[in-house]
């Protein structure tokens, strides 16, 4: 799962101080995203089981454990994976030639290599056959000689390996944690646990999903874990061509890719006093505590794996007009329900969002249908005018948007796949947008 990666670039360009290059505290366990793991390309050159599972795997864990006695390991569980993500998962696949891989087919030899694996691993039976070898032979690889580390592996039912001398690898089922879906959203319930994790996981989503489970913590009452997500460096834009010089700049070199930390609690309170300097300090006691979820729902319009972004609006965007939308946001949020009031959103919020856009084609004051009609017949391209959404799109934007607020409380959520959400199936069964 993603977002738009330019909410992730303005909020380090606003709080720096939370995007670290050294961990900003000691960790008690390391969350690690094995559906990543696993998705990452292998190399072109021959490799049997083993070694793949040692270098996607155990070499890449044992690094984590050098620095701290726990680390999880989590997989989509795809019995509780939302039926909306098959729509996510059809659009990945759209390019990969489908392979006859069934329930009794057996893996092959040996690793399969470049695009062949990309292939492979888009089937759900063989990546689900290579998660079953992976926790068949990982915890002997990583935890033999070593009695003081533990591993917990969250897939299905959550489990613990240790290794007792003597005794071997011993397994133990964890049965105070139910069963989850996609591994994005398992990581807060071992924050919890723990009560401080390092999440290691290039996905932008778990950034969104930490400042809400900061904020979760907060609204009830209990002392929220120390998170901070290790992830790819966010590097700053490249310089565009000076029209000045007559000729295109030269391009930079690839550099290498670096890592940073992004400190959550540090990133919450930032964004805690943009959110009041957007408010021009005046407090707003009923939405006091749901700044982040309000957060999330703009990031919800930009797009997700769960909800379809609005076009021409980016988080850059959005992230540059909170100090102009932040009073009609609140207006349109419902605190009680933690959820945006759609068809005032529509209305109002969303209006608001395209007139400030192009405010020298639309009217200051004009709802959505006025204001969509008015770009389609303004002077801006016809490229854009097509590109603009339909009222019942945004509608149902929105509608996937509260239900992204309520999935990111990493709880059991509803049922995605009913009107209330914008999502429907079709005559065949197959989960589609409601519009």
């Amino acid at each position: 799962m993603t977002i738009d990666s330019t909410w992730l670039s303005s909020f380090k360009e606003d709080v720096p101080c939370a995007f670290t290059p050294t961990v900003p505290f000691k960790a008690k366990a390391v969350f690690v995203d094995g559906q990543i793991k696993l998705m990452q390309s292998c190399p072109r050159e021959p490799q049997t089981w083993d070694e793949f599972i040692h270098r996607q795997f155990a070499r890449h864990l044992a690094r984590h454990l050098e620095r701290c006695d726990t680390v999880i390991l989590a997989f989509d569980n795809y019995a509780e994976v939302p039926r909306a993500k098959a729509m996510t998962q059809v659009q990945r696949r759209r390019h990969l030639p489908p392979i006859p891989f069934a329930e009794h087919s057996e893996l092959p030899c040996m690793v399969p290599e470049g695009e062949q694996w990309a292939q492979c691993i888009a089937n759900r039976t063989f990546k689900a056959r290579v998660i079953d070898l992976v926790l068949l032979r990982l915890p002997h690889l990583l935890l033999a000689g070593r009695p003081a580390k533990r591993l917990v592996v969250d897939y299905t039912q959550p489990v613990e390996y240790r290794f007792e001398p003597g005794a071997g690898v011993q397994r133990a089922e964890l049965a105070d944690l139910e069963p989850l879906g996609e591994a994005d959203v398992k990581f807060p319930r071992h924050a919890d646990r723990h009560g401080a994790l390092v999440v290691d996981s290039i996905d932008g989503d778990s950034v969104p999903i930490a400042l809400r489970h900061h904020e979760l913590c907060l609204r009830r009452g209990a002392c929220p874990p120390r998170v901070c997500v290790y992830r790819m460096e966010l590097k700053p834009p490249a310089p565009r061509p000076d029209p000045a010089q007559g000729r295109p700049a030269q391009k930079r070199k690839r550099a290498p890719t670096t890592y940073e930390y992004v400190h959550v609690q540090a990133l919450y309170e930032g964004l805690l006093q943009a959110t009041a300097q957007c408010a021009g300090r005046v407090l707003l006691p009923s939405h006091r505590g749901h700044e982040m979820a309000m957060l999330v729902a703009l990031i919800g319009l930009t797009g997700t794996d769960f909800s379809r972004h609005l076009p021409q609006l980016s988080g850059r965007a959005l992230f540059e007009y909170l100090p102009d939308l932040w009073a009609t946001l609140a207006a349109v949020f419902d605190p009680a329900l933690d959820a945006l009031a759609v068809p005032a959103a529509a209305d109002r919020l969303v209006a608001l969002l395209y007139r400030t856009k192009y405010p020298r084609h639309t009217s200051a004051r004009a709802g959505l249908d006025a204001v969509l009609g008015e770009l389609r017949a303004s002077p801006i391209s016809e490229r854009t005018k097509a590109a603009l959404p339909s009222p019942a799109r945004v509608l149902c934007t929105l509608r996937n948007t509260n239900w992204l607020l309520a999935y990111w409380t990493c709880e059991r959520p509803p049922d995605p796949i009913q009107p209330a959400y914008g999502f429907r199936t079709d005559a065949a069964g197959r989960p589609e947008y409601d519009d």
